[in-house]
């Protein structure tokens, strides 16, 4: 929760409840439902009218705030993993690397090229989106505090510790504890496993995907499948409590820090976009 306000630009003046509520609003709805549509309600409960606070977020301005959060959490994972199969040997399957490895090397730049130049064509099509994009960027610029960044990077890792240590927990009851780089790889591989939208609250995609990554670690499929539904259910029902908490309103908000002034003009935000543009 405390990472999505981190991220946010103090100059948008967002209060710690109020980014709070849409990360909890948007897991939820990323958990039993789909994830992409739990990105898609964090954006949108993010936007806010200008107040006495701060000025006006708006999409894109949100989109800035959960796409840099997106690009730390995802960063921090792949890190980890990296660090981590550099110390577990984990059986590969028997393919030809050579033929994929060539079908990659190709599908990623032609998908890449074929990206850039649709995006391009909608720019020129659409002075909308062309504005939009700009200020996207102008946003994401304002995301670029190096302590800000740590922060985030921090919160980030303790959340994948703290995953680590609950299926280590559920591990231990079942008999085969895992090392820590088996954690995270494991991890990594329910990820991948649930990053395609298949079902509802990725109902038996989970349980399957952590299974597997737990029977290349040792762990046989029947205990395996045991432990993903345990832990399966565990994150279903943190978010709920949470989701509970912040519809009761349980914690009241903290106020502010005053800001001396908060001008907005609008010649000067323009100014700010058409330099982006030009650029």
């Amino acid at each position: 929760m405390m990472r999505l306000w981190v991220l946010c630009p103090k100059k948008m003046r967002i209060s710690r409840w109020y980014s709070s509520k849409a990360f909890i609003t948007g897991q939820f709805v990323g958990n039993l439902f789909m994830s992409q549509a739990g990105h898609a309600v964090k954006i949108a409960l993010l936007r806010k009218e200008r107040d006495q606070q701060g000025p006006k977020v708006d999409s894109a301005d949100s989109t800035a705030i959960i796409l840099a959060d997106k690009i730390v959490d995802v960063g921090n994972l792949f890190l980890l993993t990296l660090l981590s199969a550099l110390q577990v040997s984990v059986a590969l399957p028997q393919v030809n690397w050579l033929e994929k490895g060539g079908i990659v090397l190709i599908g990623i730049p032609l998908l890449l090229l074929g990206s850039w130049a649709s995006l391009r064509l909608l720019r020129r099509r659409s002075p909308r989106l062309r504005r939009w994009i700009n200020h996207l960027q102008l946003s994401l610029r304002n995301i670029s505090n190096p302590r800000q960044i740590r922060n985030g990077v921090a919160m980030d890792l303790g959340d994948w510790f703290t995953e680590c240590l609950v299926l280590q927990i559920l591990c231990m009851a079942q008999g085969y504890p895992l090392s820590l780089p088996q954690l995270i790889i494991s991890l990594f591989v329910l990820n991948i496993g649930i990053s395609a939208p298949i079902s509802i609250a990725n109902l038996g995609t989970f349980e399957a995907s952590l299974a597997l990554a737990l029977k290349t670690m040792g762990i046989p499929f029947p205990q395996g499948i045991v432990i993903a539904t345990v832990f399966h259910l565990l994150q279903i029902a943190g978010i709920s409590v949470w989701m509970l908490v912040n519809s009761l309103n349980f914690w009241p908000d903290l106020p502010l820090a005053p800001v001396k002034s908060v001008t907005l003009d609008p010649l000067q935000n323009n100014c700010a976009i058409d330099k982006v543009a030009s650029k």
